[in-house]
Protein backbone atom coordinates (compact mmCIF):
# COMPACT_ATOMS: atom_id res chain seq x y z
CA UNK A 1 0.00 0.00 0.00
CA UNK A 2 1.46 3.95 -0.77
CA UNK A 3 1.07 5.97 2.09
CA UNK A 4 1.64 9.13 2.75
CA UNK A 5 4.39 11.18 5.18
CA UNK A 6 2.17 11.04 8.19
CA UNK A 7 1.12 7.36 7.36
CA UNK A 8 -2.05 8.03 5.92
CA UNK A 9 -3.27 5.68 3.26
CA UNK A 10 -2.99 7.40 -0.35
CA UNK A 11 -5.67 6.75 -3.11
CA UNK A 12 -4.15 6.61 -6.83
CA UNK A 13 -7.68 6.21 -8.47
CA UNK A 14 -8.04 7.62 -12.05
CA UNK A 15 -10.15 10.99 -10.17
CA UNK A 16 -6.77 12.27 -7.84
CA UNK A 17 -4.49 14.63 -9.37
CA UNK A 18 -1.06 13.21 -7.67
CA UNK A 19 2.68 14.89 -8.90
CA UNK A 20 4.31 11.76 -10.29
CA UNK A 21 8.20 12.30 -10.36
CA UNK A 22 9.87 8.68 -11.99
CA UNK A 23 13.20 7.68 -10.57
CA UNK A 24 15.58 6.60 -13.25
CA UNK A 25 16.27 3.11 -11.01
CA UNK A 26 13.94 -0.07 -10.72
CA UNK A 27 15.36 -2.86 -8.77
CA UNK A 28 14.09 -6.11 -9.41
CA UNK A 29 13.07 -7.06 -6.46
CA UNK A 30 9.16 -6.61 -4.83
CA UNK A 31 8.32 -3.67 -1.96
CA UNK A 32 6.45 -4.99 0.51
CA UNK A 33 5.96 -1.38 1.86
CA UNK A 34 6.36 1.90 0.00
CA UNK A 35 5.20 5.68 0.55
CA UNK A 36 4.09 8.55 -1.64
CA UNK A 37 6.28 11.44 -1.05
CA UNK A 38 6.52 14.75 -3.50
CA UNK A 39 4.70 12.77 -7.03
CA UNK A 40 8.06 9.72 -5.68
CA UNK A 41 7.01 6.59 -4.84
CA UNK A 42 9.59 5.69 -2.15
CA UNK A 43 10.74 2.04 -1.05
CA UNK A 44 10.93 1.61 2.82
CA UNK A 45 12.02 -2.13 2.38
CA UNK A 46 11.99 -4.85 -0.24
CA UNK A 47 10.98 -8.54 0.53
CA UNK A 48 13.83 -10.59 2.77
CA UNK A 49 15.38 -8.09 3.92
CA UNK A 50 14.66 -8.95 7.51
CA UNK A 51 17.08 -12.31 6.61
CA UNK A 52 20.01 -10.21 5.25
CA UNK A 53 22.50 -8.55 7.03
CA UNK A 54 23.49 -6.17 4.20
CA UNK A 55 25.16 -5.20 1.94
CA UNK A 56 22.85 -3.22 0.51
CA UNK A 57 22.03 -0.87 -2.39
CA UNK A 58 19.07 1.96 -1.83
CA UNK A 59 17.49 4.08 -4.20
CA UNK A 60 17.86 7.87 -2.86
CA UNK A 61 16.97 9.06 -6.20
CA UNK A 62 14.22 10.98 -4.31
CA UNK A 63 16.47 13.13 -2.20
CA UNK A 64 16.30 16.81 -2.70
CA UNK A 65 20.33 18.26 -4.42
CA UNK A 66 21.37 21.36 -4.52
CA UNK A 67 24.59 22.74 -6.54
CA UNK A 68 26.07 26.20 -5.33
CA UNK A 69 28.66 28.43 -7.32
CA UNK A 70 30.36 31.34 -6.47
CA UNK A 71 33.73 32.75 -7.46
CA UNK A 72 34.69 33.42 -3.40
CA UNK A 73 32.86 30.20 -2.19
CA UNK A 74 34.54 30.29 1.01
CA UNK A 75 33.13 33.10 1.91
CA UNK A 76 29.57 32.42 1.60
CA UNK A 77 27.19 30.38 3.53
CA UNK A 78 25.12 28.70 1.52
CA UNK A 79 21.72 27.33 2.78
CA UNK A 80 23.07 29.25 5.97
CA UNK A 81 25.90 26.24 5.88
CA UNK A 82 29.30 26.70 6.22
CA UNK A 83 31.45 25.83 3.19
CA UNK A 84 34.09 23.25 3.69
CA UNK A 85 38.05 24.73 3.86
CA UNK A 86 39.44 22.07 1.53
CA UNK A 87 37.75 20.49 -1.31
CA UNK A 88 36.50 17.14 -0.86
CA UNK A 89 36.02 17.79 3.07
CA UNK A 90 32.05 17.28 3.86
CA UNK A 91 30.02 18.90 6.20
CA UNK A 92 27.00 16.92 7.88
CA UNK A 93 24.72 19.67 9.54
CA UNK A 94 21.82 18.12 10.85
CA UNK A 95 19.82 16.65 7.22
CA UNK A 96 22.00 18.55 5.23
CA UNK A 97 25.37 17.44 3.86
CA UNK A 98 27.96 19.44 1.95
CA UNK A 99 30.27 19.10 -0.09
CA UNK A 100 33.08 21.21 -1.30
CA UNK A 101 33.88 19.92 -4.78
CA UNK A 102 36.61 22.25 -6.39
CA UNK A 103 37.39 26.11 -6.03
CA UNK A 104 34.19 27.75 -6.63
CA UNK A 105 31.57 24.96 -5.81
CA UNK A 106 29.90 23.09 -3.69
CA UNK A 107 26.95 20.36 -3.73
CA UNK A 108 24.38 19.84 -0.84
CA UNK A 109 22.25 16.89 -0.10
CA UNK A 110 18.85 16.66 2.14
CA UNK A 111 19.98 13.23 3.39
CA UNK A 112 18.52 13.05 6.86
CA UNK A 113 14.41 13.37 8.24
CA UNK A 114 11.90 16.15 7.81
CA UNK A 115 11.32 17.76 4.93
CA UNK A 116 14.03 19.37 2.61
CA UNK A 117 14.44 23.33 2.57
CA UNK A 118 13.46 25.11 -0.40
CA UNK A 119 15.72 26.06 -3.20
CA UNK A 120 17.08 29.93 -2.45
CA UNK A 121 16.14 32.75 -4.75
CA UNK A 122 20.51 33.63 -5.25
CA UNK A 123 21.39 32.81 -8.44
CA UNK A 124 24.62 30.26 -7.89
CA UNK A 125 22.00 28.12 -7.04
CA UNK A 126 20.71 25.12 -9.61
CA UNK A 127 18.74 21.85 -8.19
CA UNK A 128 20.12 18.96 -9.70
CA UNK A 129 17.57 16.58 -8.01
CA UNK A 130 15.67 15.78 -11.35
CA UNK A 131 19.01 15.49 -13.34
CA UNK A 132 20.97 13.15 -10.98
CA UNK A 133 20.75 9.61 -9.96
CA UNK A 134 21.59 8.61 -6.00
CA UNK A 135 22.81 5.53 -4.76
CA UNK A 136 23.56 4.58 -1.28
CA UNK A 137 25.50 1.17 -0.22
CA UNK A 138 24.81 0.08 3.43
CA UNK A 139 25.68 -2.14 5.69
CA UNK A 140 28.13 -4.53 6.59
CA UNK A 141 30.45 -6.02 3.67
CA UNK A 142 30.44 -2.90 1.71
CA UNK A 143 34.09 -2.04 1.38
CA UNK A 144 34.22 -5.43 -0.04
CA UNK A 145 31.13 -5.06 -2.46
CA UNK A 146 32.55 -1.35 -3.83
CA UNK A 147 36.13 -3.31 -4.68
CA UNK A 148 34.31 -5.19 -7.28
CA UNK A 149 32.84 -1.79 -8.74
CA UNK A 150 35.94 1.02 -8.97
CA UNK A 151 40.16 1.10 -8.10
CA UNK A 152 38.72 3.92 -5.95
CA UNK A 153 40.21 3.72 -2.38
CA UNK A 154 37.04 4.97 -0.86
CA UNK A 155 37.96 4.40 2.26
CA UNK A 156 41.46 5.67 2.71
CA UNK A 157 42.07 5.35 6.82
CA UNK A 158 44.59 8.76 6.19
CA UNK A 159 41.23 10.98 5.86
CA UNK A 160 38.53 11.43 8.39
CA UNK A 161 35.26 10.75 7.31
CA UNK A 162 32.79 11.92 6.41
CA UNK A 163 34.85 12.81 2.62
CA UNK A 164 34.39 13.82 -1.03
CA UNK A 165 36.12 11.10 -3.22
CA UNK A 166 35.25 11.55 -7.24
CA UNK A 167 35.87 10.04 -9.73
CA UNK A 168 34.66 6.97 -11.86
CA UNK A 169 32.16 3.88 -10.68
CA UNK A 170 31.97 1.34 -13.11
CA UNK A 171 33.34 3.90 -15.47
CA UNK A 172 30.71 6.34 -14.66
CA UNK A 173 32.06 9.75 -12.83
CA UNK A 174 30.78 9.79 -9.53
CA UNK A 175 30.62 12.49 -6.75
CA UNK A 176 31.62 9.86 -3.73
CA UNK A 177 30.96 10.40 -0.08
CA UNK A 178 32.15 7.86 2.40
CA UNK A 179 30.46 8.33 5.66
CA UNK A 180 31.60 5.15 7.27
CA UNK A 181 32.85 1.73 6.44
CA UNK A 182 28.76 0.87 6.37
CA UNK A 183 27.58 3.55 4.21
CA UNK A 184 28.70 5.01 0.97
CA UNK A 185 26.70 7.54 -0.72
CA UNK A 186 27.16 8.86 -4.33
CA UNK A 187 25.46 10.59 -7.30
CA UNK A 188 25.94 10.08 -10.78
CA UNK A 189 24.25 11.02 -14.26
CA UNK A 190 20.48 10.51 -14.36
CA UNK A 191 21.10 8.39 -17.82
CA UNK A 192 22.88 6.31 -16.13
CA UNK A 193 21.10 4.92 -13.37
CA UNK A 194 19.05 1.92 -15.07
CA UNK A 195 22.28 0.23 -16.00
CA UNK A 196 24.63 1.09 -13.23
CA UNK A 197 22.10 -0.34 -10.69
CA UNK A 198 21.53 -3.45 -12.68
CA UNK A 199 25.18 -3.79 -12.95
CA UNK A 200 26.47 -2.45 -9.59
CA UNK A 201 23.72 -5.31 -7.71
CA UNK A 202 25.25 -7.98 -10.45
CA UNK A 203 29.14 -7.33 -9.81
CA UNK A 204 28.29 -6.91 -5.95
CA UNK A 205 26.76 -10.39 -5.85
CA UNK A 206 29.66 -12.02 -4.94
CA UNK A 207 29.79 -10.00 -1.82
CA UNK A 208 25.94 -10.14 -1.08
CA UNK A 209 24.76 -6.96 -2.51
CA UNK A 210 20.92 -7.13 -2.67
CA UNK A 211 18.19 -4.26 -3.19
CA UNK A 212 17.76 -2.30 -0.06
CA UNK A 213 14.68 -0.06 1.17
CA UNK A 214 15.21 3.65 2.57
CA UNK A 215 14.44 2.60 6.47
CA UNK A 216 17.96 0.77 5.99
CA UNK A 217 19.63 3.92 5.28
CA UNK A 218 17.69 6.50 7.87
CA UNK A 219 19.06 3.85 10.39
CA UNK A 220 22.96 4.08 9.05
CA UNK A 221 22.83 7.57 8.58
CA UNK A 222 21.13 7.91 12.06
Amino acid sequence: MIRGRGGEPLSTGPGDRIRFRRSPVAFPATPPETELRDGWTVVLRYEGEDDHPGPWLVDLSHRRRWDFQDRDIGAQTPMDLPVPERIGAVGVHGPLVINRLNRTQVAIWHLGDGDPPSTPPETGFTETTDGHCMLAFVGPGVPQALEHLTPLDLFDPARATPFLTQGPVLHVPCQIVTFAVDLVVMTFARGYGETFALAALESGAIEGLRPGGEESFRRAFA
